[in-house]
């Protein structure tokens, strides 16, 4: 009786407190829009393009995190057809609620939008989910749910019996306009990718492009959009009076008011405007090549999940002679990595990685369990950077958006720089849960002019007032160098990171980072 009764106990537990959305509601299938002919956005495309090869694009990448903010804005204000965005991350804070308004102003001038948000991050609550995809022009849909949505003990149980199919999240990011346009890249929404944040702000990269390519990116965002893990917003929260509605919508408008007061001090435009300029001045600033688009496949159910992006990089990644420049966030080789490195190395080439260090991550536990790599990654042969919390006053102007200062500055530029003319670029970490778990996108591009522009780009990162030389002492032992001096302990922001750092590293998690 005593066992009966816990039961019982627990199933009232798992039961009481939680709320639960539809399975399998009914959704509308829909495709990309065909490309735009009319307007500023089609107009300076063709200008681009003129006399151009029908497979090129035009590319400019986007370093600095205040433009990030400028060219999503400029995009979306400037739709006349169609947004359609894709992101893992979409923060609800000054500059998440920023797109969100231009968005919904967009949609009130009559452009299709929809909206594809993974469901982990929680900034988009259910309720709010629903309200936003029941505005007219607008649809949001939330990647690979938990049925379950309330009720700490309801989770837990919904997580610990269906952990492989919720632990795989949709970490893709890309936005295009009116079939046209595309941002492509490493930024989630939010103020830390913008800059506006006091906390720390990214070194983060993303590019906008126009030209063929954008097909691949249209073609890749339906297979999303029309998969079973996208779920319709409108079907994640029941009705809500008329009222209450009214009272919602004006809260957030509140919240757009009282925003204004940050990026009146800033450079960011936080009202909509003409932005043909901007577009215009484009000619001559972008450079060509061919694009091709990589992705997972976004089913989440099963064992078989299709070819991994990692695979389809490996197979269709050019023959690399000379170098191969890579940065990430995070960085957990596997040991058939390291060997790759080190036959690389003996073949004569060169391998340069760009990670965080310890003062510079903003996930500190990734970085507990990448540190123990450092040795295999320095005895394999590769050069080994690590991106300094403090660097350089004019790397940190182009993190920080004016008058914003953080507290330091986190590595979140994932690319690749192969040989003098492929770039990789897109959401793809060199971690276990970005080749194994989480679904990526990437862009493959041959573009001498791009690689350089990269390579630049990154042989600034790497110089020694933004990033620390990592190498082994004539005993073995590690050290960093750069213009800070000589040290042998690791970065960090203080004893309290150290002491995170200590612990991080005793749980058995590494597969999950």
């Amino acid at each position: 009786m005593k066992h009966l009764s816990f039961i019982v106990s627990l199933s009232i537990l798992i039961v009481s407190g939680c709320t639960h959305i539809p399975e399998n509601p009914d959704k509308t299938v829909t495709q990309s829009m065909k490309p735009t002919e009319t307007g500023m956005l089609a107009e300076v495309s063709r200008d681009l393009m003129k006399g151009k090869a029908d497979d090129l694009s035009a590319f400019m990448l986007i370093p600095r995190n205040d433009d990030a903010l400028n060219w999503r804005l400029a995009l979306i204000d400037s739709a006349t057809e169609s947004i359609d965005l894709q992101v893992f991350i979409w923060t609800n804070d000054e500059s998440g609620r920023l797109l969100l308004d231009r968005i919904l102003q967009a949609a009130d001038r009559g452009v299709r939008v929809r909206l594809l948000v993974d469901d982990m991050p929680k900034d988009w609550t259910d309720r709010g989910t629903a309200l936003v995809s029941r505005r007219n022009n607008v649809e949001v849909r939330r990647f690979n749910p938990g049925r379950t949505r309330k009720g700490l003990v309801s989770r837990a149980y919904q997580m610990s019996t269906q952990f492989k199919q919720l632990n795989r999240r949709m970490h893709n990011k890309q936005l295009m306009v009116d079939g046209t346009w595309g941002i492509i890249g490493g930024r989630n929404l939010g103020n830390p990718y913008f800059g506006l944040s006091k906390k720390y702000n990214n070194r983060d990269l993303d590019m906008i492009l126009t030209g063929e390519v954008i097909g691949e990116m249209a073609d890749d965002f339906d297979e999303y959009w029309n998969a079973d893990a996208a779920y319709p917003g409108e079907a994640m929260y029941g009705d809500v009076s008329e009222k209450k509605v009214k009272k919602l919508w004006g809260r957030f408008q509140d919240y757009i008011q009282n925003d204004q007061e940050l990026f009146k001090q800033t450079s960011i435009m936080y009202e909509p405007k003409d932005w043909s300029e901007q577009f215009k001045a484009l000619n001559g600033k972008v450079v060509y090549g061919t694009g091709q688009c990589l992705q997972d496949a976004p089913e989440v159910v099963g064992d078989e999940r299709g070819m991994r992006l990692a695979e389809q990089m490996n197979m269709l990644a050019p023959e690399v002679q000379l170098i191969s420049c890579i940065i990430t966030p995070y960085m957990i080789p596997t040991k058939d990595q390291i060997e790759s490195i080190a036959q690389s190395v003996e073949q004569g080439r060169r391998i340069q990685l760009l990670v965080p260090s310890m003062k510079s991550n903003n996930h500190t536990m990734a970085h507990s369990h990448y540190k123990k790599y450092r040795k295999k990654l320095l005895d394999a042969g590769a050069e080994l950077y690590e991106f300094r919390g403090q660097p350089s006053e004019e790397l940190r102007a182009m993190s920080d958006t004016y008058p914003i200062k953080s507290k330091f500055i986190s590595l979140h530029t994932k690319a690749f720089v192969l040989d003098d003319h492929w770039v990789l670029l897109g959401s793809l970490n060199v971690d276990p849960r970005s080749i194994n778990i989480n679904t990526e996108h990437m862009m493959i591009i041959d573009s001498p002019e791009l690689a350089k522009q990269l390579r630049e780009d990154y042989d600034w990162m790497i110089d020694p007032s933004n990033s620390w030389k990592v190498y082994c002492n004539e005993k073995g032992k590690i050290q960093y160098e750069s213009t800070a001096g000589i040290r042998t302990s690791q970065p960090a922001r203080g004893f309290g990171q150290r002491c995170s750092d200590f612990f991080y590293r005793l749980l058995p998690i590494e597969s999950q980072l």
